[in-house]
């Protein structure tokens, strides 16, 4: 580890310390300079840091306090990727503002792969569910690497559906490892980190406070070639990761939506304003990167669950409308819309007027 990795470490133990600030304290000193040997001798340190500060800092400044902590990350399982590090993502190193370290748990060779951004409101409609699945299930297909903040709503869903195809996820955090937000996606990081990565830019004991959310979905939108959009609404956080994807210059796609659905004017405010966003499907994705797929073939490799199937068997040969189909399934109306909705986005029913429905 170079005495540059060593420095970005150290100034990342110090929870006080912004961003900008570390980078002001890296700008006190040159290229591989020891910044612990001449911490207090150095006056610029007194323009940048507060008196408080400063002594915070300076009861730290022996080998064995870093070395400590390095020790206790190995234990920990936590792989530390420095922005001086040939393993550091290329996609971030050029952003405006690219994390001085990446703390990451599981598989980082998936840092350099090709990803997408999938983020999106924390409560999904069944709408919003489904498009999540039909559009994550098509691209890991694809080998695409889905990167999330591991929030509760699309973004789980993105994750979980991940999972279950054998697919590529990253998940990432606001705060540190052990402050895993939401607490119910506990088991859901365990799991990730095992195959996939789980990856912060803060060190284990930073809580994940309300204001690292925004500053985290840029790592999201840096890491990604593209962010797509499933369902959000109006003041959604997925909202400043699309800031990002514009101010990174990434693709942005966006699933339209009922226009009186709160969960959907976000995703509808953005087409408005970005009109060559709109996604219908998930081709409109693997296309914009070249990666064509035969539609044809797509629907007769569509794998159906038992209940799904039991409504294609009564729709095969004539059309049957909701109502119809409740009665003769005996599925709750919950259940029944998801199972039509996710029929209908994979081709196989056709939805016609009277709320009827049809086999494609």
């Amino acid at each position: 580890m170079t005495i540059d990795e060593k420095n970005i470490i150290w100034l990342d133990l110090f929870e006080f310390l912004t961003y900008h600030k570390k980078i002001k304290i890296l700008d006190c000193f040159n290229k591989g300079e020891d910044i612990r040997l001449k911490f207090l001798s150095n006056p610029k340190i007194n323009e940048v840091l507060s008196k408080s500060e400063i002594n915070k800092m300076a009861v730290c400044l022996q080998d064995s306090f870093l070395e400590k902590q390095l020790e206790n990350y190995k234990k920990s399982g936590i792989q530390l990727i420095t922005f001086y590090d040939d393993k550091y993502p290329y996609a971030l190193k050029q952003i405006s503002t690219p994390p001085l370290c990446l703390y990451c748990k599981g598989n980082i060779q998936l840092l350099n792969t090709f990803c997408i951004g999938v983020v999106g409101t924390r409560k999904p409609t069944d709408y919003g569910i489904a498009i999540t699945k039909q559009f994550v299930k098509e691209l890991v297909k694809h080998d695409i690497t889905i990167v999330s903040g591991m929030a509760v709503g699309v973004d789980t869903v993105a994750h979980k559906t991940t999972l279950e195809e054998g697919g590529n996820t990253i998940a990432v955090l606001a705060g540190g490892f052990n402050h895993i937000y939401p607490a119910i996606n506990n088991a859901l990081s365990k799991k990730i980190m095992e195959s996939n990565l789980l990856i912060t830019e803060n060190n284990p004991n930073v809580p994940s406070l309300a204001y690292l959310f925004p500053i985290r979905n840029r790592i999201i939108a840096g890491l990604s070639k593209g962010i797509f959009v499933p369902e959000a609404g109006e003041k959604s956080g997925s909202m400043k990761t699309i800031d990002y994807a514009i101010e990174f210059n990434r693709d942005i796609f966006v699933a339209p939506g009922k226009i009186n659905s709160p969960m959907s004017k976000g995703t509808n405010q953005i087409i408005k304003s970005l009109q060559g966003s709109i996604t219908l499907c998930p081709e409109d994705i693997l296309e914009n990167y070249g990666l064509n797929i035969d539609k044809n073939q797509k629907n007769f490799s569509v794998q159906l669950d038992m209940d799904a199937q039991i409504v294609l068997n009564y729709i095969q040969t004539e059309k049957k409308s909701f109502q119809e189909l409740a009665d003769l399934t005996k599925f709750s109306a919950k259940d029944l819309n998801t199972i039509l909705m996710e029929l209908e986005m994979s081709g196989i029913v056709t939805k016609l007027a009277n709320n009827s429905y049809i086999k494609t």
